[in-house]
């Protein structure tokens, strides 16, 4: 049986390596991408058809804050720093 600290994921989270970081970062952004781009997905649906009604009003604005708080700060930032 193999012990926890043997695992792939293990030494990928917590590898010092520049370069593994440099992925996680990456991925990380990318996962974060994914998750803002369903939110815009919801927005679009909500406004494909008047009288549409997907989410109430206090939901689309709370994805729209969030939708614009992940692509900016939890993708655009860690993409391009």
């Amino acid at each position: 049986m193999k012990r926890i600290r043997d695992t792939r994921a293990v030494q990928w989270l917590t590898s010092t390596d520049h370069k593994t970081i440099g992925t996680l970062y990456l991925v990380t952004a990318f996962a974060f991408f994914l998750i803002g781009g369903v939110m815009a997905l919801l927005m679009r649906a909500e406004l494909a058809r008047p009288g549409l009604q997907i989410m109430s009003n206090e939901q689309f604005n709370q994805a729209f804050t969030m939708h614009g708080t992940i692509m900016l700060l939890m993708f655009a930032t860690p993409l391009f720093a």
